[in-house]
C-alpha cells in the first residue's frame, strides 16, 4: 500500500494523499517495532524479568502513537504550507481509483487485526489494527478531497483547494487517534484497569466464593498486556483444614482462569480469627 501510494503522490502531486503517504511510512516503522515488541513478549520470565516481557507491548502501543503524531504534525505543516503557496493536483483519476482501492484494503484488514488482537488480549496487534483501520479512514478522507476537486469545478472557487483542506482533515483525524494510543499506553504502564472490568472480575470472585461460604477482600488487579494479574485474601471459617482451604482456593483461580484466559492469581488464605486479630494490630499499628 505504502509504495503504491508513493506512486500516486509522484503522478498526482497531491497534497491529501502525500499525507496518507506520509502516515504509511510512520505505519510501516511502527509496524517493525510491533513486530518485534510481539515477539519479545511470547518470551518467558527469567530471572532478570521475573514477571515475564508483555509490558514492552504498552510501550510499543505508545511508541506507535507518538509516531502517528508525528506524522500528523508534519501533514498539517504541509498542507497548510500548500494552501497558502497555491495548490495543484494532477491526474486527479489516477489517484481516486487508487485512494479507493487503499481504503477497501486496508479496511478490511485493519478491522481483522482488531478482532484478533481483542481476542487474543494482544494490545500490539489491537493497536496495529487500529492504526491500519485508521489509515483507511485517512485514506477515505483523501478520497473525498480528490473527488471534489474532480467534480467540483466552478468559476467562483478553485476545487485544487479541496486537496489541502482535506489534508488538514486527515491530519486532526490522525492526530486524535496517535494521542488515543499515547493515552492507553500510559494507563496501561500506569496499571490502570477499567472500571467495568474491574467490576466483572469482583462480580464473579464473589458468586465463587459465596458458593463455598468463603469471603474475599484486598482484590487487586493489573492488566501487563497480554495477562491479568489478579492478588487477593480469601478467609475461611476457623476450623477449615488447610488442604480443603486450599482445594477451595484452587477452584476460585480456575474459575477466574477460565473467564479470563492466561491469568496469573495469587490467593492468600485466612481464617476469620487470624484475620480480625492481625488486621486489628495492623490498623493500631497505623494509627
Amino acid at each position: 500500500m505504502l509504495a503504491v501510494k508513493m506512486w500516486a503522490l509522484w503522478v498526482t502531486g497531491s497534497m491529501a494523499i502525500l499525507s496518507d503517504a506520509a502516515e504509511s511510512v510512520v505505519h510501516v516503522v511502527a509496524v517493525v517495532f510491533a513486530a518485534y515488541s510481539l515477539r519479545l513478549a511470547r518470551r518467558r520470565s527469567d530471572k532478570s524479568h521475573p514477571f515475564g516481557y508483555d509490558r514492552i507491548t504498552f510501550f510499543s502501543a505508545g511508541f506507535e502513537g507518538a509516531m502517528i503524531l508525528l506524522a500528523a504534525l508534519f501533514i498539517l505543516y504541509q498542507a497548510t504550507l500548500k494552501f497558502f503557496v497555491g495548490p495543484s493536483v494532477q491526474e486527479i483519476g489516477v489517484g481516486t481509483a487508487v485512494e479507493s482501492l487503499v481504503v477497501v484494503v486496508n479496511g478490511i484488514l485493519g478491522l481483522v487485526l482488531i478482532f484478533h488482537g481483542r481476542k487474543t488480549k494482544s494490545l500490539i496487534v489491537e493497536a496495529n489494527g487500529k492504526h491500519t483501520l485508521a489509515d483507511s479512514v485517512t485514506s477515505l478522507g483523501v478520497l473525498a478531497g480528490l473527488v471534489l476537486c474532480l467534480i467540483g469545478k466552478n468559476p467562483w472557487f478553485d476545487s485544487a483547494y479541496f486537496d489541502p483542506i482535506f489534508a488538514i482533515l486527515v491530519a486532526l483525524n490522525i492526530l486524535r487517534e496517535g494521542a488515543g494510543l499515547v493515552f492507553r499506553s500510559y494507563h496501561g504502564l500506569m496499571d490502570q484497569v477499567s472500571t467495568d472490568e474491574e467490576k466483572a472480575i469482583e462480580a464473579l470472585l464473589l458468586a465463587a466464593c459465596q458458593e463455598r461460604n468463603v469471603t474475599m477482600h484486598e482484590l487487586r488487579m493489573r492488566y501487563s498486556g497480554t495477562r491479568y494479574w489478579f492478588q487477593f485474601h480469601l478467609i475461611f471459617a476457623d476450623d477449615v483444614l488447610l488442604a480443603d482451604a486450599h482445594h477451595m482456593a484452587t477452584e476460585i483461580e480456575t474459575i477466574l482462569n477460565a473467564s479470563w484466559t492466561g491469568s496469573v492469581t495469587t490467593t492468600h488464605l485466612e481464617t476469620r480469627g487470624d484475620h480480625d486479630i492481625v488486621h486489628k494490630h495492623a490498623a493500631d499499628d497505623s494509627e
